[in-house]
């Protein structure tokens, strides 16, 4: 891609999340209505600013997509993390958090999906998968066994005097 494209891209990306804001907005949708009353206890200094990070860290940046809030440059990753130090400065939980940030950003905004639904299958997957692996090489070794011959029986004594035969010429030679 082009950097031109790339820089539309972005552009009306933002474009797009900066109308989504505005129409909440002109609604008349604030947070405070959004998200009822906080039921945690607001927190302060550095317990503040390491459940910032904390849950910053968990939300994807919708300009991004691939960043956390926390680790995006952009101005509304900015703004984002503002508005969580803001809540969790007023005693809102990280479940209110996160349920408003999804209700103006739909699911997407987690970085890690629920574990629930179909989402189930992205958490289960991996380990099935590697459950399935372990299971194939263990049936391989054992099948692999049977197939060899065990260390105490003796070869044929006509191929062991053949093979012999020919190792006497190769070496005489």
């Amino acid at each position: 891609m082009k950097p031109i494209h790339v820089a539309l891209l972005l552009l009306l990306t933002a474009s797009i999340v900066v109308s989504s804001l505005d129409a909440r907005e002109d609604l008349g949708v604030d947070s405070a209505t959004s998200m009822g009353q906080p039921n945690g206890t607001p927190l302060e200094g550095f317990e503040l600013e390491q459940r910032t990070e904390e849950l910053s860290s968990l939300m994807r940046c919708p300009v991004c997509q691939g960043l956390s809030i926390a680790d995006s440059p952009t101005l509304l990753a900015q703004a984002m993390k503002s508005e969580v130090r803001q809540f969790l400065a007023a005693g809102y939980t990280e479940a209110q958090i996160f349920d408003y940030f999804e209700q103006s950003y739909g699911e997407f905004v987690r970085l890690e999906p629920k574990a629930e639904g179909f989402n189930l299958v992205v958490w289960i997957a991996p380990v099935a998968a590697l459950l399935l692996g372990l299971a194939l090489i263990v049936h391989r070794l054992r099948s692999s066994k049977k197939e060899t011959t065990p260390i105490g029986e003796a070869t044929p004594v006509d191929d062991l005097d053949s093979y012999r035969q020919r190792v006497k010429q190769e070496v005489g030679s």
